[in-house]
């Protein structure tokens, strides 16, 4: 048999299946998945749970904000710097009662060290500011992961851990308000 006489048979098997009831599950082999991508663009930028699962793109050197939804278990995000800025570039959460947990490794492109910071251990820090040196920002390249958990006392706050790119005396990029 030729290949394709027994892709053919194969086909025929697979109706028959079907017509008698055989196959109980089925899977989508159309091609690979495109994740959403949102871009700042400058200003702020308000995210949706149906958001969730998004790369989002610091690409504007101008101040840009990412306003996070309030976390729901299951949510993601990353974002990622493909410019360097020249004011701010802010991840926010949306409340005062969902913050971050976790924290990120900083590389400097001018000193020879790496340091890594962690927010507050209850939640508390609600802004991640790169400022385009010593929090982060100074090349492209600057990766974010965020996750919806259940943080202390069963509060939902955003897990995050990443790597940014920094120069001269690197500082948390974590806080209360914006740096």
């Amino acid at each position: 048999q030729t290949k394709k006489q027994k892709l053919e048979n194969m086909n025929d098997l697979t109706l028959r299946k079907l017509e008698v009831g055989e196959i109980k599950n089925t899977v989508n082999m159309s091609g690979g998945h495109k994740k959403t991508v949102v871009l700042s663009g400058g200003g702020t930028t308000t995210l949706t749970a149906g958001d969730s699962g998004a790369t989002c793109v610091f690409d504007t050197a101008a101040a840009s904000n990412f306003t996070l939804p309030q976390p729901e278990l299951g949510m993601y995000f990353t974002f990622i710097q493909t410019i360097i800025n020249t004011a701010d570039h802010v991840i926010q959460c949306a409340t005062n009662d969902h913050g971050f947990l976790g924290g990120v490794a900083i590389v400097s492109t001018t000193a020879d060290e790496t340091n890594a910071f962690a927010a507050a251990t209850d939640g508390a820090n609600d802004f991640i500011t790169l400022n385009a040196t010593t929090s982060g920002g100074a090349a492209a390249g600057s990766i974010i992961h965020v996750a919806a958990v259940l943080g202390t006392g069963a509060v939902k706050a955003w897990a995050v851990h990443g790597t940014l790119i920094g120069s001269g005396a690197m500082i948390t990029p974590f806080g209360d308000a914006q740096l």
